[in-house]
Order: C-alpha cells, then structure tokens, then sequence
C-alpha cells in the first residue's frame, strides 16, 4: 500500500511541471490574443486601454464560465445586465474566436484577480 502510494505521489509531482508549463503557455496565448484583437479599445487591464471597460478584479467577481459566455454569447450576458454598457460586445463582430482563443482568454482573464 505504502509503495503505491509512494508512486502515485511521484507521478502527480512528475505531471505538475507539465500542467504549470502549459497553463502558463495558455494564460500567455490569452494575453497575446488580448492585444491583437486589440480587446484593449474597449477594456482596461493595469491601467492600459479604454477606462470604462476595466477587467482588473474580474477573476474575483466572475466565473470562468461567465467569462466564456461573455466571450462567446455577449449579447445574452448582456441582457442579463442592470444597466447596458454604452459599448456592446455583442455589437462587436470582428471578434471571431475559435475554442481554443476562447480558453486561452479565459485563461489570461483568470488571472487578473
């Protein structure tokens, strides 16, 4: 039992290194793909970009799957808003994400905490 164990712990410390690697890959691709659809016309992020659209903080106010709805069904998490904003994702059609921009931006969202 104690072996087992032993080789399941050294397994998972083996495949850490390689989930970390790829997240950080990830959460690098969402920040690239930030800038070249240039997000930065609309929203903020340290300071930089349009002040009315700040995503500083979002990781701590939304879930991963609101940030993907609002990525991928704007007009519908709109509708879900008090107030509307007075500029629409969902009026933005230049965005054309794939699924894997849609999980790389996710993922560089999750860490604006």
């Amino acid at each position: 039992m104690m072996r087992h164990l032993s080789l399941v712990v050294g397994l998972v410390g083996l495949l850490t290194p390689s989930v970390s690697a790829q997240s950080a890959q990830l959460v690098q691709a969402g920040q690239q793909l930030y800038a070249s659809k240039r997000c930065a016309r609309c929203h903020m992020v340290a300071g930089r970009g349009y002040k009315n659209g700040k995503l500083d903080g979002v990781a701590s106010k939304m879930s991963r799957e609101d940030m993907r709805r609002w990525l991928t069904a704007p007009l519908e998490m709109e509708a879900k808003l008090d107030q509307k904003p007075k500029v629409r994702m969902s009026s933005r059609k230049t965005m054309q994400l794939t699924d894997s921009d849609v999980t790389a931006l996710v993922a560089y969202l999750t860490t604006l905490k």
